[in-house]
């Protein structure tokens, strides 16, 4: 973890800087009501619809955990949202908390409809804004505040308002977590345009005697939702450690109870031996990914998946 996180005075300017003023912190604005997954309604396919109820019934508990775990993040926000908590910190670290929460609000929602093909990006980019989350309320601030003194300037030669891209990555901050590590990786190679990935997603079924693919296939398998809803639980475990363990926003001790109950939870459900998992392994000199207790229903015999 990098630098200091506590809620102290900004930063001051750094030697050489114009010393242009920082914006002030608004007050926020976060969502009212708590975090649902929607049921498909007539509409959509009757396999997308097959697979909620499917999904519901075989991993509610995940299901479950996920959402208290979005609805503790919220009441953080909210009780966070008096003026004596708006630093600069605060509010680079909500710039990407709120990243991460809609992100998983869709994940939720696209692994219990089956959507699994989008999901791995979308994991990839939730720890590369947990990564940034944890590093610039730190050590790496001032790469924050430099950006934010030269932000929203008029730009006359197009007419535009200069935002600027403010390029940051903090990929070592998921390097220093190995749990999270594993995961970036495997979301990453998941996500890339790999034959073994890309059958693995579309044609789960296949063997040495065919190649069976499911294309625009939306249908329940329980492997593939429980390795994403065990990598969505390992996220937001890590997010809900964030805004409890730092000084910058509003936590009581009822939300700390709730955080260490969670916690709890998180152990019990993801240290399940027959649950679907993934480790790299190491075979002739190169790391491979190797799925656990992969099956397309729960009571579908388990199979180890090498890629």
């Amino acid at each position: 973890m990098t630098g200091d996180a506590g809620n102290e005075a900004d930063s001051p300017p750094a030697a050489g800087d114009t010393g242009a003023a920082l914006p002030r912190v608004s007050p926020i604005t976060f969502p009212k009501a708590d975090p649902a997954v929607g049921k498909p309604d007539e509409t959509q396919p009757q396999a997308v619809r097959d697979a909620y109820r499917e999904c519901t019934f075989a991993l509610g508990p995940e299901m479950g955990w996920l959402l208290d775990a979005l609805r503790l993040q919220r009441q953080i926000v909210e009780q966070s949202y008096p003026s004596k908590f708006r630093s600069h910190r605060y509010a680079a670290a909500l710039l990407y908390w709120s990243r991460i929460y809609n992100t998983a609000v869709e994940l939720l929602r696209l692994t219990s409809w089956a959507a699994y093909t989008t999901a791995p990006p979308l994991v990839r980019a939730s720890l590369d804004w947990l990564a940034a989350e944890h590093a610039v309320v730190g050590s790496e601030f001032s790469e924050f505040e430099a950006w934010l003194r030269a932000a929203y300037e008029p730009d006359r030669e197009h007419s535009a308002t200069n935002v600027g891209m403010g390029q940051y990555m903090a990929g070592q901050q998921i390097a220093m977590r190995k749990e999270l590590a594993a995961i970036y990786r495997a979301a990453a190679d998941l996500s890339r345009p790999h034959f073994g990935a890309s059958a693995l997603v579309v044609a789960p079924e296949s063997d040495r005697r065919k190649l069976a693919v499911h294309w625009g296939d939306q249908s329940f398998h329980f492997g593939w939702a429980q390795l994403l809803f065990g990598w969505q639980v390992a996220i937001q475990q890590q997010q809900l450690r964030f805004a409890v363990g730092r000084r910058l926003f509003a936590v009581e001790r009822e939300e700390r109870e709730r955080f260490q109950a969670l916690g709890r939870q998180s152990d019990t459900l993801l240290g399940a031996r027959d649950r679907c998992r993934a480790e790299w392994v190491s075979e002739g000199g190169r790391q491979r990914l190797l799925i656990h207790n992969f099956r397309r229903q729960p009571s579908g015999a388990p199979r180890r998946i090498l890629l």
